[in-house]
């Protein structure tokens, strides 16, 4: 009997966890250069699609703050009185994406006027309840800004309703900016992940080739298909749970010197800090390691190699 007939007997008399942990191991460091070439693609891979993740993750939440401050003003017939403009809150109401309505009389408007001109508010010297040029109207607010320009003809249709003011210029910029860093996160989640599979499966299967004869002696002496296998899916397993690991750290200090210097470019753009959801895109990280790194290990398993 030869002597590796010899140790791959000793090795089917092992524990099975302990043989698989150790040659799914040996299998890293064996391919030492596609095992860091594997793992420096998934890191790239999940750094760039959890950067722009994150990203549009945050303008997400602007577009929240926004929504909730932004509001669409909607002016009443001044024919109407003010009682007939109140009445006119139930049916503003019935409207799809209508949030919330205030009415905000002409007197109320006239003062927010006096407000916003500050030291030139003597031009409105003369202006009373008696004497008021402003109309009753509504302060609106949405559910989803993207439907402004829907919502806006829809309230133009009520009776009674003169004209509707809608702030759109930052709405439009990033309602855009949200549409196309979903888009890119997609498809770089796609393409990436891709490439990542394929480089695992690659290694894997070089693994594999290298140990062909042995494979083969293992399956002479009754060795199951799974018992061969195992140590590759775990091999790929470990090397997507340290890409997910470094990865985790790597968009730590990414996202904090982003943070710095957007907030510190566009203080108007708020950010989360990275305590917020930093546990969470750890775990997705490392979970999306592990799936690259199976998934890769199975693949190349089931297309190169007949165990």
């Amino acid at each position: 009997m030869s002597n590796k007939t010899k140790k791959t007997k000793r090795r089917n008399s092992k524990t099975g966890l302990s043989y698989f942990w150790s040659e799914g191991i040996h299998n890293i460091f064996l391919n030492g250069f596609m095992s860091f070439a594997a793992v420096s693609i998934i890191l790239a891979c999940l750094l760039i699609t959890g950067s722009m993740a994150l990203i549009s993750y945050n303008i997400d939440l602007n577009i929240e703050n926004l929504q909730a401050d932004s509001e669409i003003m909607l002016y009443i017939d001044e024919n109407f009185t003010s009682s007939e403009a109140r009445a006119l809150e139930q049916d503003l109401l019935k409207i799809d994406n209508v949030k919330t309505v205030e009415f905000q009389s002409k007197e109320a408007s006239l003062e927010d006027l006096r407000d916003q001109l500050g030291e030139d508010d003597d031009i409105l010297d003369g202006y009373n309840a008696d004497n008021n040029f402003m109309r009753d109207g509504y302060r609106i607010t949405l559910d989803d800004l993207a439907k402004a320009d829907q919502t806006e003809e829809e309230l133009k249709k009520v009776a009674g309703v003169a004209k509707v003011v809608v702030n759109e210029d930052t709405m439009d910029m990033l309602v855009r900016a949200q549409r196309v860093f979903r888009i890119v996160s997609v498809t770089l989640v796609a393409a990436l992940g891709a490439i990542s599979i394929f480089i695992i499966s690659n290694t894997v299967k070089l693994a594999m080739l290298a140990r062909r004869e042995e494979i083969a002696i293992e399956k002479m002496v009754g060795a199951t298909n799974w018992f061969i296998r195992w140590p590759f899916v775990i091999e790929g397993m470990l090397l997507g749970l340290v890409a997910g690991g470094l990865a985790s750290l790597a968009e730590w200090g990414v996202y904090e010197k982003l943070l710095k210097t957007v907030t510190g470019a566009i203080p108007a753009f708020t950010m989360a800090e990275f305590h917020e959801f930093g546990w969470m895109l750890v775990a997705i990280f490392l979970g999306s390691g592990v799936i690259i790194g199976v998934g890769g290990s199975i693949l190349s398993m089931r297309r190169f190699l007949d165990v």
